[in-house]
């Protein structure tokens, strides 16, 4: 009974989502800049207009035992770990002080260290993303979803990939709308 249940869900979110209007979004641009954290665990792609484009989030896990059962278990838990990264990177680094420096010397690798309104605007472009960000938080969280996952060739790792962008952010309110009514 379960099952079918799941089945219809799915169904009838795969309808739902077929059925609302779609909002144009724009996709991440080529000059897109991209800020990595220190360790590698989060990924921000932004502009130059203070807007970030995505985020994306890597994390790995062992797989235990050699069946299906423990791959996606494996998988699940992978995929936790790199929300838990997203979330950390919002609690902790743009919070700080380091990521406005980063963004800031990112969009002003091409100026001039003398040229100081240039400066100042690409710190004000990385305030504006940073704040951008936090106010968006929870949707950020949300709208992620598993972009990409992969196994070892050795079949002992799992590496799962999560991504937000804008147009996953709507897609999620959507979707948590439709199931409301």
């Amino acid at each position: 009974m379960k099952n079918f249940l799941f089945v219809i869900l799915t169904a009838g979110l795969i309808s739902a989502c077929s059925s609302t209007k779609t909002v144009d979004v724009e996709p991440v641009s080529k000059d897109a800049i991209k800020y990595t954290q220190e360790f590698g665990r989060v990924e921000v792609t932004f502009n130059d207009k203070g807007e970030w484009e995505s985020i994306k989030s890597t994390a790995t896990a062992a797989i235990s035992l050699s069946d299906n059962a423990a791959l996606e278990q494996s998988m699940n838990l992978a995929t936790m770990r790199a929300k838990r990264n997203i979330v950390e990177f919002m609690q902790s680094d743009l919070q700080s002080s380091k990521l406005t420096d980063t963004i800031t010397n990112a969009l002003s690798k091409d100026i001039s260290s003398e040229d100081n309104k240039s400066r100042e605007r690409a710190g004000n472009i990385a305030t504006k993303i940073q704040e951008k960000i936090i106010v968006q938080a929870d949707g950020i969280v949300r709208g992620a979803y598993v972009s990409e996952r992969k196994i070892s060739s050795d079949k002992t790792m799992v590496v799962v990939t999560l991504e937000v962008t804008k147009r996953s952010m709507l897609a999620s309110s959507k979707i948590r709308n439709s199931m409301a009514q």
